[in-house]
């Protein structure tokens, strides 16, 4: 009896192993460019899909939020126009990137348009089986550094991250009351690339 239940539970994790890789198949983790190199920032970050809003809102899950017109001054992703625009309360996560032992360490540009409260970010990891793992870390974005186009300070993750995380995302709220936040074009930095060096 005992074997039959250890044989149905290595079945059960051994399909929920390839089941939820499957819906990650697409998850990029490797450093592919250096869109922070001119503001002093040598590390190697990775794109995902629709991080420059150039196909509206795809892959994001927003709330009192949307896509509009303008785009950060650096075309750091390319040519654009569109950006996320994030009314006062309203909040954004972002498509999954792969997180595994790599800590992502992400970063934007952002503005803010007559907002009186800050942006804050977060980093939620979710397991094998799209569960959340954790919710680490807290960065919180002052209106009074955004006043025009600049680029985010860092957003870190944990050093230790929860056992079988397999993927991370961001989720950006705002705080403020009036006014509006924009970002544009976020970027995820692998942990290990700022061991390399």
């Amino acid at each position: 009896m005992s074997k039959r239940i250890l044989l149905v539970l290595a079945a059960a994790a051994a399909a929920a192993f390839v089941a939820v890789p499957a819906g990650n198949a697409a998850l990029s983790c490797s450093g592919t460019g250096y869109p922070f190199a001119q503001f002093n920032d040598g590390n190697s970050y990775f794109g995902f899909a629709n991080n420059g809003f150039e196909n509206g809102s795809a892959g994001w899950k927003l709330s009192n939020a949307g896509v509009g017109a303008g785009n950060e001054p650096w075309y750091v992703n390319g040519s654009g126009s569109s950006s996320l625009s994030i009314a006062p309360g309203g909040t954004a996560s972002s498509p999954l990137v792969c997180a595994a032992l790599d800590a992502p360490h992400w970063r934007m540009f952002a503005k803010a348009n007559d907002v009186n409260g800050p942006l804050n970010a977060q980093i939620v990891f979710y397991g094998l089986l799209g569960n959340i793992t954790g919710i680490l870390n807290f960065t919180s974005f002052d209106p009074s550094g955004y006043a025009s186009w600049e680029p985010s300070s860092d957003v870190p993750s944990g050093l230790a991250l929860p056992l079988l995380t397999v993927a991370a995302q961001l989720r950006l709220t705002s705080t403020a009351t009036s006014g509006t936040w924009q970002v544009d074009d976020v970027f995820v930095d692998p942990w290990a690339s700022r061991n390399a060096g």
